[in-house]
């Protein structure tokens, strides 16, 4: 039995630990808050990586950073955003960042995330239509308009004028999309990949039609100010790494990706009652952008690979989008690569392999 004194030095002993722990947790750093956007309001499975995964699984707060991820409408939206500093990181494509830079718009791109084209361009099989050239004439949808050189490349490729030979109108996504190639107010249909994989689930069967040059391009990049780049590489490498990781983590399990993204994305769950398909069709959305994540011609995630850039400035050039004298080199840096790449893939494996649903 304790006596006073005893008693005493106890309570004094549990007080000053209490004390302690207290301290130690008001000792620890405040997460820094920043944001990111994919440029769809439309975040699917296929967005996890960027989205709900670093979250989810803890890898952006083990970096200290508090992510708010929002979806933004479009392109130009995100450089307006992000150049405005109203948000720090924007997923983009090659054409509006190289554009937005040879306006001197101080945006670069500090990791190369899908490694191939996310951009498809199809046409219901059901309509008999087999090439590019039968288009000529005719209506077709994108979810909002945004003739970038990828489309261009496709109609040149076929001796068409993308501009004068066919028509385009804003369709969105899902439901009206679907609806306006059904009923044939359009013939084709110029979207991402997770998007056409989301009407391949609803029934569509499609033809989809590739520029020759398909190998030698990129899909997006994580873009950032320059500022961000010479005042705050760190936060960056944070961003960053989670992201890195969390791909990792979706192709060794995208089952428990899928699983993770509806529970932060209820909204992104299809609502089908048979577990099979509703397990197929999610797949069929997740991998549709997660195999664009794979690495190609390089070990490091988020390496940009010159050749790919000098690639996307001389056809934009080609196409009168840029001046003969830019500088591609502007666009992006590999500047911080490695320390992006400071993770053991090893461990993200074993995590994935173990995770089992809550």
């Amino acid at each position: 039995m304790l006596n006073r004194r005893d008693f005493l030095s106890a309570a004094a002993i549990a007080s000053f630990a209490s004390g302690a722990a207290t301290h130690r947790v008001l000792a620890q750093p405040a997460l820094v808050k920043t944001s990111m956007g994919p440029t769809t309001v439309d975040i699917s499975t296929g967005h996890a990586g960027h989205s709900s995964l670093p979250i989810a699984l803890g890898y952006w707060k083990e970096e200290g950073l508090d992510v708010n991820v929002f979806g933004v409408a479009g392109d130009t939206a995100g450089v307006q955003l992000v150049s405005g500093s109203k948000m720090d990181f924007i997923s983009l494509g090659g054409d509006p960042l190289l554009a937005a830079r040879a306006k001197d718009v101080p945006l670069k791109a500090v990791y190369m995330h899908a490694r191939m084209p996310i951009g498809r361009f199809v046409v219901p099989k059901s309509s008999g239509i087999t090439k590019v050239a039968e288009l000529k004439g005719k209506t077709l949808g994108m979810p909002v308009i945004n003739r970038g050189t990828y489309a261009e490349a496709i109609f040149n490729e076929a001796g068409l004028d993308m501009a004068k030979d066919t028509k385009f109108v804003a369709t969105g996504t899902g439901a009206p999309a679907l609806l306006a190639l059904k009923r044939g107010d359009i013939a084709g249909w110029m979207s991402w990949d997770t998007a056409v994989a989301e009407l391949e689930n609803r029934g569509m069967e499609f033809i989809e039609f590739r520029p020759k040059s398909f190998d030698s391009q990129f899909g997006n990049v994580v873009v950032t100010r320059e500022e961000v780049i010479r005042d705050n590489p760190k936060l960056i490498v944070g961003l960053c790494r989670g992201i890195a990781k969390a791909v990792h983590f979706g192709l060794h399990n995208p089952d428990a990706a899928i699983q993770m993204h509806w529970k932060l994305y209820p909204q992104s769950k299809p609502q089908v009652t048979d577990e099979a398909k509703l397990m197929a069709d999610s797949r069929r959305v997740f991998m549709a952008r997660f195999s664009s994540y794979e690495l190609s011609g390089t070990n490091k995630y988020g390496e940009s690979l010159p050749a790919q850039w000098d690639y996307a400035a001389d056809l934009m050039k080609k196409q009168g989008h840029l001046p003969d004298t830019f500088d591609v080199t502007r666009a992006y840096t590999n500047q911080l690569i490695d320390q992006i790449n400071d993770w053991d893939r090893a461990a993200i494996e074993a995590q994935a392999k173990a995770w089992t649903p809550a």
